[in-house]
């Protein structure tokens, strides 16, 4: 069933307005202003299938004003993108039938014209524009420029972007934000005492990220990812108006608790792809498999014909396609 036909099928009035993308067996009907999703499905959407991503992760430049020791990103990749041709890009995908495009990289405030290229999508486009930042950058000023032309601002939390400063300018521009928080065996004692200072700061939104790498002492232990479990439990209950969430890499190593989305399987490769700085598609930021794109139609061909091979575990230890999650047999690095 192609996109014209999933314009035929009838929605409650209140969501006709929202765009419609075809999922296996039922209609995500979408709101890129709100963030609404709604699901429907029946006897009408059970020949439904995805006609393409639904999130393209877009590194727009390699640069960075940090330098992280577990980055995932290549520090020899070039920055091949100008405005245009990520703008380019990026419509011919929304095109598709691609709903949101989440800005990473690198850094994307150190992009030249990156505000721009936001306002441009969101006037020209119908996608989503969600960017993941360090938030080193981020100023009043910036915030106003584009002010109601984004879904949401990720702040990535270090111990070295002064986190608690760029959450308060946030909050007191108004922006729709939420904080990605990398745990390791090192943050786990303070997990409770930061989420706390984030709640207390008036951040609505915690993403507990998982690390994948060789770095053995950035790893939880079987132990300690049950005390992850069990303290992201009591925050949840405590913290109601909170979202809590774990993010896809966990997989099935915790007991139930909240995640990003509530599924097996993380979604690299299908339900979305990176498109990197130098021009290349990979099913995730951790991935080996690195496929030349230049142009929409490329990433397109590459979703529709590859997928097999985007379906592929990382080699990373941490990549919850691989048994046991890479952990056990896969010798990791330890630090000196």
């Amino acid at each position: 069933m192609d996109n014209a036909e999933t314009m035929r099928i009838d929605v409650p009035a209140q969501f006709a307005t929202l765009r419609r993308f075809p999922v296996h067996g039922a209609l995500l009907l979408f709101g890129r202003d709100t963030g609404l999703n709604v699901l429907c499905d029946g006897p009408e959407t059970a020949a439904l299938r995805p006609v393409a991503p639904r999130v393209v992760q877009f590194a727009i430049t390699n640069h960075c004003n940090l330098a992280c020791s577990f980055c995932s990103r290549d520090l020899d990749a070039a920055s091949a993108w100008t405005l245009d041709t990520a703008f380019a890009m990026l419509a011919g995908l929304a095109e598709a039938g691609v709903l949101e495009v989440a800005f990473g990289g690198g850094e994307p405030w150190t992009f030249r014209g990156f505000a721009e290229l936001v306002r441009r999508l969101h006037a020209e486009t119908p996608l989503a524009v969600n960017v993941t930042t360090n938030g080193l950058a981020l100023t009043p000023a910036r915030l106003a420029e584009i002010a109601g032309c984004y879904g949401q601002l990720r702040i990535s939390l270090y111990d070295d972007n002064d986190w608690r400063a760029r959450v308060a300018t946030c909050v007191a521009a108004g922006a729709r934000f939420g904080v990605n928080y990398l745990v390791t065996p090192a943050r786990l004692a303070s997990l409770d005492t930061t989420v706390l200072e984030l709640v207390a700061l008036g951040c609505r939104d915690i993403l507990l990220l998982s690390y994948n790498g060789r770095d053995a002492a950035l790893h939880l232990s079987p132990a300690e990812a049950r005390e992850l479990a069990a303290r992201v439990q009591v925050l949840g209950r405590a913290l109601p108006r909170c979202r809590l969430a774990l993010d896809v890499c966990w997989g099935e190593r915790l007991e139930a608790v909240p995640r990003l989305f509530a599924k097996a399987d993380c979604g690299a490769g299908a339900e979305f792809v990176v498109v990197t700085s130098d021009q290349r598609v990979m099913p995730c930021s951790f991935h080996h498999v690195a496929l030349p794109a230049r142009t929409a139609a490329d990433v397109m061909a590459i979703w529709r014909e590859r997928q097999e091979l985007l379906a592929a575990p990382s080699r990373l230890p941490g990549c919850a396609r691989l048994a046991d999650f890479g952990l056990g047999p896969i010798p990791l690095r330890r630090n000196p």
